[in-house]
């Protein structure tokens, strides 16, 4: 089953999404970049506010992330007990530190998930490649958020594709990228673990600045019908 990432910016948000039913709440500094981080204090209030829900984490938007302050930052989310933390894959010449800094991690029960682009060097050849490093699962995102999703990005046979190698080794898969209602239908078919929304579920889903509770339940219910 298909499950439900809201991606939420504070702790005002948090207390708002915890009465909804997604099933992953994923702090992002939503006015950073595509995966900026919203720092050890939100993160920490995050956890005791929503308690026993399933929490994300963006950890920000290093080329490399293999410097102290990201991994610092990981080791912060992961004291936290924070179920996953997502790391952007922003440079293709840096898988190697990739791969040095999962290793040198000790993760316990946090899950470290790569996030690659559909609009920066997507390239299906390194999905198998990023498994090997470490990682717990892979999702697809969007590098610019200027209104065009990751399926107007892709074709669905690379889409399929992607999905297959990630489920073939048993890991998560993701997917998101400014998608909106009318996609869900037809990304249900393709045995993605969860799709992940921001933008659909503000107001306005072009500045992405406000969740709307009312949008939140539609993007629910039309995942989990």
């Amino acid at each position: 089953m298909t499950g439900f990432l809201a991606s939420i910016k504070n702790i005002d948000e948090a207390k708002k999404i915890c009465l909804s039913t997604a099933d992953i709440i994923d702090f992002k500094k939503v006015n950073d970049g595509a995966l900026g981080f919203v720092g050890s204090n939100i993160v920490r209030q995050g956890r005791k506010v929503l308690q026993d829900r399933i929490i994300s984490v963006t950890m920000g938007n290093e080329h490399n992330p293999n410097n102290n302050k990201t991994i610092n930052n990981i080791n912060y989310v992961i004291k936290n007990q924070i179920d996953y933390l997502k790391i952007g894959l922003f440079d293709v010449r840096m898988i190697d530190e990739h791969k040095k800094l999962i290793k040198k991690i000790n993760f316990y029960e946090t899950k470290p998930i790569c996030v690659v682009f559909a609009d920066h060097e997507f390239d299906l050849s390194l999905i198998q490649k990023i498994i090997d490093i470490g990682y717990k699962g892979v999702m697809i995102d969007t590098y610019n958020k200027n209104g065009k999703s990751s399926l107007d990005l892709l074709n669905r046979n690379d889409i399929k594709k992607f999905t297959d190698i990630v489920k073939k080794n048993n890991l998560i898969c993701g997917f998101s990228g400014s998608l909106k209602l009318h996609h869900i239908a037809e990304l249900k078919n393709l045995d993605i673990d969860f799709l992940g929304f921001r933008g659909q579920l503000c107001i306005d889903s072009k500045d992405r600045d406000s969740i709307n509770m009312d949008q939140v339940n539609r993007v629910s219910h039309e995942i989990k019908s």
